[in-house]
Order: structure tokens, then C-alpha cells, then sequence
């Protein structure tokens, strides 16, 4: 497992045992919103200049709003001298919250925006064949997919697209000599 991951890990566990879990993801995301809004505080978080104890206080100030599972995680990170793997945990430990939720991530690419009511029978459909979890898409528009669509979930991607289609029938005729 990779550090990344290990922390994402540990972070769950803890956000979940307090019953935390969809805090501590707003609160995360809202750090990293912060991080790119700010320079100040992104020298700050991720510069090596700050005396540890310094940065702790900080942090705590920072973030006395925020549940007790992402201060805590942050100071770890502090601690650990690993604040630069914190925006590669953030998306890491959304995956876990979202498996515990029995959600799964989508993202749809079609040539056209969908209504309303296409995207709710899609994620119906996809809901079915994914066991019945329930699907969070992410949608997006490519007009050179000419129709159809393109769906990824994690690492698997499904390309039912036209162009797709006519990549493959065009490389299956070249394989037989046919073209």
C-alpha cells in the first residue's frame, strides 16, 4: 500500500470511529480550496521554513472549525513532514467515504449534454449493473465523439461512442487486411 494510501486509510478510520466522515471530506476539500486560492498560505503549509511547533499552532487556529479528525490529520502530516502528499490523500480518502457510502464514482463524457431526466435513467441503469450502489456522475461534453458516450469508472473505461466504434471496426479491418 502506498503512502498515499495508508493515510487515506488511517484518516477514514479515524473520521469514521467519530463519526465524522462527510465533515472531515468538506473540511479537506475546503483546505485545498484555500491552498490554491491563497499563496501565503500554501508558502506556509508546504514551506520547510515554519518551525514544526509554529505550524501546529497555526493550523489549529486555522482550522478551529473544522472537525477534530481533519486538524488532527493535518498535524500528522506536519509532524511527519508529509504535508506534500496532502492533496494526493484528499481525492484518495473521498474514494473510501464514497465505497463506505456504497456510492461509485462515474464520469460520463457524451458529444451532447444530457437533460435532466437522461442523466437520472442513466444513473438508474448504472446503478443496476453496479449492484445496486449508487452512482455519483461526473459529466462531460466532447463534441468529437460525434454520439454515444464514453463511461469510466476508476481504472475501467467503456467507450460506446460512435467514434469509438469506428476507431475499432476500422482497426479490426486493418488486422484482417481488409482495408
Amino acid at each position: 500500500m502506498s503512502a498515499v494510501s495508508t493515510y487515506a486509510q488511517a484518516l477514514f478510520e479515524a473520521a469514521r470511529e467519530r463519526e465524522e466522515l462527510e465533515e472531515t471530506l468538506e473540511n479537506l476539500k475546503e483546505f485545498v480550496d484555500a491552498l490554491h486560492e491563497s499563496e501565503e498560505l500554501r508558502e506556509f503549509f508546504y514551506g520547510v521554513h515554519i518551525p514544526e511547533p509554529q505550524k501546529r499552532r497555526a493550523i489549529d487556529a486555522l482550522t478551529e472549525d473544522m472537525s477534530t479528525s481533519t486538524r488532527n490529520f493535518l498535524k500528522v502530516l506536519i509532524d511527519n513532514g508529509r504535508v506534500e502528499m496532502f492533496e494526493d490523500v484528499v481525492p484518495r480518502y473521498e474514494d473510501l467515504v464514497e465505497e463506505y457510502q456504497g456510492k461509485v464514482e462515474v464520469e460520463l463524457t457524451t458529444a451532447v449534454e444530457l437533460s435532466e431526466e437522461m442523466l437520472d435513467r442513466l444513473k438508474s441503469r448504472l446503478g443496476e449493473m453496479l449492484d445496486g450502489r449508487e452512482v455519483v456522475l461526473e459529466t462531460n461534453v466532447n463534441p468529437d465523439l460525434l454520439g454515444g458516450a464514453v463511461f469510466r469508472v476508476g481504472e475501467r473505461q467503456v467507450d460506446g461512442s460512435i467514434r469509438g466504434q469506428l476507431q475499432a471496426l476500422r482497426e479490426e479491418m486493418l488486422e484482417r487486411g481488409a482495408a
